[in-house]
């Protein structure tokens, strides 16, 4: 099923050679084009926090059960960008019980999970562009909530995500909390069915503060704005 097309940037050897790409879900059976991807983007991150990886094993598992992974793929047919997405039901990975949503919500949630882009096509906008199309594709789809995480230091895909509508509401460590050893995220919402209003009062924290914002959240702030130049997130209460 091919979801889009058109032409993108290869900066691949210094050059800037304009190429056509194909937007289309991955097949289960070309899972492991998904995995080297992940393998290659991690590997050349300074931080290694900013990522985790899924395991081939749990992207299956979600395939068979629903998921959807939105692959770009190049002009030879290699895997360039990817967005995951999936449904986690009435499961324990579902971020709507972070937020405290009513039982009966959690099977209209929808996850965005990974998103990655191979360093030689980085520049395209293809993270926004995988979003608005995995948001077309979840549209009639009659969910209400759309979650995902992300990292505190991960500034391009906070921005991406929370220009799109996600607001911050909550701030924990996840992906191994059990044992202690979780990485910070924050967790990001957004409520299809109800457009949230902000009061005027707001306060203005660097986005990698953690206590800071911990604080703000847990005292009922919401973060509905990042200012990208200077990594700054307004906090302010819904009306």
């Amino acid at each position: 099923m091919i979801i889009n097309q058109g032409y993108l940037i290869n900066r691949k050897s210094n050059t800037r050679q304009l190429e056509s790409y194909t937007m289309r879900l991955v097949n289960p059976k070309d899972i492991n084009q998904v995995v080297n991807l992940q393998e290659l983007v991690y590997n050349g991150l300074p931080n290694k926090e900013v990522l985790y990886k899924d395991t081939k094993q749990e992207m299956l598992e979600d395939l068979y059960n629903g998921a959807m992974i939105i692959g770009v793929y190049n002009s030879i047919d290699e895997l360039i960008s990817y967005r995951y997405i999936s449904f986690p039901g009435n499961s324990n990975k579902n971020l709507g019980n972070d937020i405290y949503l009513m039982n009966r919500d959690l099977d209209k949630v929808v996850h965005l999970e990974t998103t990655l882009v191979s360093p030689d096509y980085r520049g395209n906008k293809l993270q926004t562009l995988t979003l608005s199309k995995a948001i077309e594709l979840i549209e009639p789809m009659d969910m209400k909530h759309i979650m995902c995480t992300v990292s505190p230091y991960n500034l391009f895909s906070l921005y991406n995500i929370m220009s799109a509508g996600l607001n911050i509401r909550a701030l924990k460590r996840k992906y191994g909390e059990e044992t202690g050893n979780g990485i910070w995220r924050f967790i990001l919402h957004k409520d299809l069915s109800n457009d949230m209003k902000m009061i005027n009062e707001f306060h203005l924290l660097k986005m990698d503060r953690i206590e800071e914002q911990k604080k703000l959240i847990e005292n009922g702030y919401i973060g509905y704005n990042l200012v990208r130049e200077s990594k700054m997130i307004h906090y302010s209460l819904a009306n």
